[in-house]
């Protein structure tokens, strides 16, 4: 029994130094030449303190931060339904997006869905497009119209709630 699992370990651990052993070729010397010629061409230079990084990790100025900061209460958003809340009314149901000139030009027609984040206030804290992209700047506008829009919140065990909610938005020419 030994003997065997002894067998077995080595054949595995030959196995791993022969599939992670690089080949060793006899012209790699010469390729290594040529990659510290390469090397001793490069020049430093030190950066300019004016100007940003332009690649990798850059820190972020603090209007930057304060730009990319989002609403806590967007994290803590939960489906109505699922979390068993009144789901939230639209009070301004004329305000719809309009059809933009390129969208109509193209004939494009279809359907999006906006996720829109509302507050435990009524007001919308987020909007983004999710799913098929139409074109034509179509969820641009429809992003721009629900974010002025306003809502009765929603409702749970008696207080407002923040909910994040999916609304289907059909565009079709007349």
């Amino acid at each position: 029994m030994e003997a065997g699992l002894l067998l077995s370990t080595l054949v595995q651990l030959s196995i791993l130094f022969f599939w992670f052993t690089p080949s060793f070729d006899s012209n790699s010397l010469d390729d290594l030449i040529e990659e510290v010629a390469f090397i001793d061409n490069v020049q430093i230079t030190e950066p300019v303190a004016e100007s940003k990084p332009t690649d990798g990790d850059f820190d972020l100025t603090d209007k930057e931060k304060e730009e990319k900061k989002e609403d806590p209460r967007i994290a803590g958003a939960s489906d109505p339904i699922v979390s068993g809340a009144t789901s939230p009314v639209d009070l301004s149901p004329n305000v719809r997006p309009e059809y933009t000139a390129e969208a109509k030009s193209q004939g494009i027609t279809g359907t999006m869905t906006l996720e829109v984040v509302i507050s435990n206030t009524g007001e919308v804290l987020r909007v983004r497009s999710v799913g098929k992209s139409l074109g034509g700047g179509l969820e641009l506008e429809a992003i721009s119209t629900y974010r002025k829009k306003r809502f009765s919140p929603s409702v749970l065990e008696g207080k407002p709630i923040t909910v994040k909610v999916l609304v289907p938005i059909r565009f079709t020419l007349n």
